[in-house]
């Protein structure tokens, strides 16, 4: 015996005690490694939101180039003559205008041909079997609501478009220039007066002499009422289905386009509201921040920033205003 006493009970569990203890972590320890990764998260969170935005904003883009390429396309079927922005046939509710019109030029022709264009009164109209259709291209992924609206008026109801045509511009120097009082003549999609009647007028390339690359064809439109200090409305807001290009009540009354907007006020211009202004005034608009983009007639895509130059965004909008657009 070397005189070395046994361990007691106490003593070894004191021994092991202490050996797990040694093994584990402080509540000190554990709060800094929690606050460590909320610190990771934290600054990876904006990249990957951005890199979100960022494939939102490229798909978009690619919407606007397909739309852009359909427009050609439909040129070069019908001689030179882009796709109607608003058509009225009879009735009420139009359905003959550009994102139906589009579709044979998108490889969207089976759901072209579903659309009733001779069913335009209230009721009827509503009851399209194109009505529910989606077409992906006319949805911008930065759109957070549902693609298929199925609450509100009747006319809000249906597959959306967020995007619109290029109604042109009421500019200083041409102030006179509009049809019925209200829309400017100067667009890509544009009225005309024939006698008594307002009707729509199909756009030849060769009006566009301020050139194919200079003018914007069709723009991102996700339009909502928002009253200043108070709340959005609802959406799809005064964004409405694809199929419909507007409303006519007569031959002679000034329609109500959907389809295409006057570019009087900048990319998301606040406090308009369109009962006070008008269907064909609101602005065109985006989710992307700070940021709207458009199609021009050549088929190339524009990134306008919210603070556009007014003289610049009217030359975009007009046709044949021989300006100089920066």
């Amino acid at each position: 015996m070397n005189g070395t006493q046994p361990a007691s009970l106490a003593d070894l569990e004191s021994t092991r005690r202490n050996r797990t203890l040694s093994c584990g972590f402080t509540l000190v320890e554990l709060l800094v490694v929690i606050a460590i990764i909320g610190l990771l998260v934290a600054l990876l969170l904006p990249a990957v939101q951005a890199a979100r935005e960022s494939a939102r904003r490229t798909q978009c883009i690619n919407n606007l180039k397909q739309q852009g390429l359909a427009a050609q396309n439909h040129m070069a079927t019908y001689s030179g003559l882009l796709p109607p922005g608003y058509l009225r046939v009879k009735g009420s509710f139009q359905k003959r205008g550009l994102f139906a019109e589009l579709l044979p030029f998108m490889e969207e022709g089976a759901i072209h041909d579903l659309i009733e264009y001779d069913q335009n009164d209230p009721g009827d109209a509503f009851l399209d079997p194109a009505r529910d259709a989606i077409v992906a291209a006319y949805i911008c992924p930065s759109w957070p609501d549902v693609p298929v609206n199925a609450d509100g008026t009747p006319s809000q109801i249906g597959a959306l478009v967020t995007y619109a045509g290029n109604g042109g511009a009421i500019t200083s120097s041409d102030p006179e220039l509009l049809v019925g009082g209200v829309y400017p003549n100067n667009g890509v999609f544009s009225l005309r007066e024939n006698g008594t009647k307002i009707v729509g007028h199909q756009r030849g390339e060769r009006e566009i002499t301020d050139g194919l690359s200079k003018t914007f064809l069709i723009g991102e439109f996700v339009h909502r009422d928002c009253k200043l200090g108070s709340s959005c409305a609802s959406p799809p807001g005064n964004v409405r289905p694809w199929y419909l290009s507007g409303f006519q009540s007569g031959a002679g009354a000034i329609p109500l386009v959907y389809a295409f907007k006057e570019l009087e006020y900048a990319p998301n211009s606040t406090g308009l509201l369109r009962s006070q202004h008008g269907w064909n005034r609101m602005p065109m608009s985006s989710y992307h921040p700070g940021v709207t983009h458009f199609a021009n007639v050549d088929g190339s895509v524009l990134v306008v920033p919210d603070d556009i130059d007014t003289a610049v965004y009217h030359a975009r909008a007009t046709v044949n205003g021989a300006e100089t657009d920066g």
